[in-house]
């Protein structure tokens, strides 16, 4: 696991932030809303907004994917598997989502597959937040704006709400390396 602060310079972060969630112009950035963030769980607030950039090869917002290129040069991937921005909501509790492999697994040569060091997940925050992700082994990456967090598509993960801000924003990309 790289956890790296800072990642964008502040003016590629600043064109990043205001096309996604402080735009000063009239545009509003296009959320949809998907009624079970774990498919499921019967957990309360189990439902998130998303943006989906690239899924499976094809750019599905081709404007976000343009304003993303920055982050994604300076990742540098070898292939994109998919691009996916999620925005959850303020609760009054921070609330743990399941873990979870953004690359569901049906058979053992799908798991041999997955433990490839060449399959990747990066976790963009958006935000400055009290929400977090969190991995099977205990460990935590806080919620600061313009971190990367960067591990192997095969560990178990998630995110949580926050309380103190009325949402948090990831950008969620799975690559290849």
């Amino acid at each position: 696991m790289i956890v790296v602060d800072n990642f964008l310079n502040k003016s590629e972060y600043d064109t990043l932030y205001n096309h996604i969630i402080g735009s000063t112009t009239t545009q509003q950035f296009p959320w949809f809303f998907n009624s079970q963030k774990v498919v499921g769980s019967n957990i309360d607030y189990n439902f998130q907004f998303v943006h989906i950039v690239l899924e499976n090869g094809k750019i599905d917002s081709p404007v976000t994917f343009e304003v993303l290129k920055p982050l994604l040069n300076k990742l540098k991937p070898k292939g994109l598997i998919r691009i996916k921005l999620n925005l959850t909501t303020k609760t009054n509790n921070i609330i743990k989502y399941p873990l979870h492999r953004d690359i569901n697994v049906k058979d053992e040569k799908d798991i041999n597959q997955l433990k490839k060091d060449d399959y990747k997940v990066a976790i963009f925050y958006m935000n400055s937040n009290n929400g977090y992700t969190y991995f099977e082994n205990k460990k935590k990456v806080k919620s600061v704006a313009n971190r990367l967090l960067k591990f192997d598509n095969i560990m178990n993960h998630s995110g949580t709400t926050c309380t103190d801000e009325n949402q948090r924003v990831v950008i969620n990309i799975n690559y290849e390396v």
